[in-house]
């Protein structure tokens, strides 16, 4: 099955469950992001701290529409992402397996973007802090999951 058609799946799974509406192209991005939120998460817990750090993957994200889009609907773009993030943060359980494995075979077909996802990754860990070890152990396991070089 392709990467696009394997996406799709997932995104309509995800829009159904979830009852929210966002569209193919943006939910892509948070696809993209999603194992920088696993980073956020990876002790288990995402304290008052590590929200700042999901407030500004949000407008990372949205930062790439910045050309296309006012900053009015902008800042609703960020919102969104926001909200997605915490929804997926609360039911991280029933969502990332289906995130990473649709992932891997996405960068399986895109290998030019695995560099990006470690990048973006490292730089997530980092940001807070430096790198401690529950990080450097997602790390490690996201890069396994999805074939990212180090």
């Amino acid at each position: 099955m392709s990467a696009k058609t394997t996406i799709n799946q997932l995104y309509k799974e995800y829009t159904a469950s979830n009852n929210i509406e966002i569209t193919e192209d943006n939910f892509n991005i948070l696809l993209m992001y999603f194992p920088c939120l696993l980073i956020v998460a990876s002790d288990g817990v995402v304290d008052e701290e590590e929200w700042v750090f999901v407030k500004y993957l949000s407008k990372f994200m949205s930062d790439a529409y910045k050309h296309k889009l006012t900053r009015s609907e902008l800042e609703d773009l960020q919102k969104l992402y926001f909200q997605e993030l915490e929804y997926l943060v609360n039911t991280l359980d029933k969502w990332k397996d289906k995130f990473l494995d649709t992932l891997a075979i996405y960068l399986n077909e895109h290998d030019e973007e695995k560099e990006d996802i470690l990048d973006i990754l490292q730089l997530f860990a980092e940001a807070s802090e430096g790198v401690c070890e529950d990080e450097e152990e997602a790390i490690e396991e996201i890069s396994d999951r999805l074939g990212l070089e180090e």
